[in-house]
């Protein structure tokens, strides 16, 4: 039977200055052409998600500079920075970012992430990404990025340090008591003592546990060893699908995966689905909205730059008109795919490969699957959340937002819609922490 009890999750994932999938959104004369490092815009974001009982607002990252990508791509806040600043003008809403374990040492990612666990009340979540990218390998002394199989077997290592980390002091290790003069309780510390393949750490962490008692784990990954880290370790999936059987599809692997990987103390992980939601009052404003938008971005285009950039091929003055894009699909190309954009575009090149598909017929599939963008009425995008949730496909959406407009105008009219449906919360709780608002139990063990 369905658990009515369940309600609807929704996150924003603010990409300023315009992201895959919005990278002309600085041309919008409506947004400052800076968003990407401009506090108070995303401050304004974050209020309007609060203001819509959003359950977090995302942010994405990398380390390093894409000077051939897509603004928020070239220049962007630190996520950790930004959030803490974020944290104290909001009250209710998560802060969840996105840091590698690549790039990262425990003890310090540790550190920062119960930091601002602490600073926002227990509101703190932590994406959890391996990085891709030559260059981002270079900017921290390495030749080369290491292979895709070591950066997830270093990830599940450095997420089982963290946690070992944050769990170093029980909840009641710091009684703090005048009268007794005791301020920690030493049989309520936990050292670490790891001594793995990548890391030693002794611990303990200089920080005690927070309100939530540790960070939410959120994690993004498709490829087998991607899968198998959310599976072991994730609150949260965020994923990418085109319609609900591909989304169903990857609950699927990463259900499957669990069976074998998953912690028994861990609940089964949240899917949320990302997407960019276009609504209007009728079927033609928001259509007429849709090609407005459709028109800024010039998607096409931007999605033909991309792939032959990751491939490294000449996309030269034109990517539309690129004789790159009669040629066959090869080996080298699927392995160039994977080095630099990582297993959602190699996965694909890799089908295009086998079928004998050339560039036009690869890119063509992949705009197909690359990105949903739900278009309609308050009613009609209600009724597609509904399917999604109903049907299991997503337990929410994370919300793409450059347009601060479109985004006012979905929490104005789509969410009172999803509240007269009984779909999604009407308030948020006293103390809400983002463990809170997800539903999900506390992390640590049972002893």
């Amino acid at each position: 039977m369905e658990d009515k009890s369940r309600t609807l999750h929704l996150g924003v994932m603010p990409t300023g200055s315009g992201a895959i999938g919005d990278e002309r959104a600085w041309l919008n004369p409506a947004e400052p052409a800076d968003a990407s490092v401009n506090a108070s815009w995303y401050q304004e974001v974050s209020a309007i998600a609060e203001a819509g009982l959003f359950d977090f607002v995302f942010l994405s990252d990398s380390v390093f500079a894409n000077l051939a990508g897509a603004p928020h791509s070239i220049t962007r806040m630190e996520p950790l920075a930004l959030l803490s600043y974020l944290a104290a003008g909001t009250r209710n809403i998560g802060l969840v970012g996105t840091v590698s374990t690549t790039y990262q040492h425990p003890y310090n990612l540790a550190r920062s992430m119960m930091t601002l666990d602490h600073i926002s009340g227990g509101r703190a979540g932590w994406h959890v990404v391996t990085s891709v990218g030559e260059q981002a390998a270079r900017n921290f002394g390495m030749p080369e990025q290491q292979a895709h199989e070591t950066r997830y077997a270093r990830a599940a290592e450095s997420v089982q340090v963290v946690q070992a980390l944050w769990r170093s002091f029980d909840e009641d290790a710091f009684p703090r008591d005048r009268s007794t003069g005791q301020f920690l309780d030493p049989h309520a510390v936990h050292k670490v003592a790891h001594h793995g393949e990548f890391f030693d750490v002794e611990g303990p962490l200089n920080i005690g546990r927070s309100l939530q008692g540790e960070p939410v784990i959120f994690q993004a990954g498709y490829s087998a060893p991607g899968v198998r880290l959310g599976a072991e370790t994730a609150d949260v999936i965020f994923s990418l699908p085109i319609d609900t059987q591909a989304a169903l599809a990857h609950r699927a692997r990463v259900t499957e995966a669990a069976r074998s990987h998953r912690p028994k103390h861990l609940s089964d992980p949240l899917f949320m689905a990302g997407i960019v939601a276009i609504t209007g009052a009728t079927e033609t404003e928001a259509q007429d909205r849709y090609e407005e938008f459709l028109r800024l971005h010039d998607r096409d285009r931007e999605l033909i730059a991309r792939v032959l950039r990751a491939v490294e091929r000449d996309a030269g003055k034109d990517p539309v008109t690129s004789p790159q894009l009669t040629e066959l699909v090869t080996a080298e190309d699927v392995k160039r795919a994977h080095k630099n954009e990582g297993s959602w575009l190699s996965t694909d090149l890799q089908h295009s490969l086998e079928v004998g598909h050339r560039f036009n017929e690869a890119i063509e599939r992949i705009a197909e699957r690359y990105r949903l963008i739900l278009v309609g009425t308050p009613e009609q995008l209600a009724d597609t959340f509904e399917e999604w949730f109903r049907s299991g496909a997503a337990d929410g959406f994370i919300l793409q937002v450059s347009d601060r407009k479109l985004f006012r105008d979905f929490v104005e009219l789509v969410v009172p819609e999803l509240q007269r449906r009984g779909l999604f919360r009407e308030s948020y709780p006293e103390r809400a922490t983002l463990r809170g608002l997800l539903g999900i139990s506390s992390a640590t063990p049972a002893d």
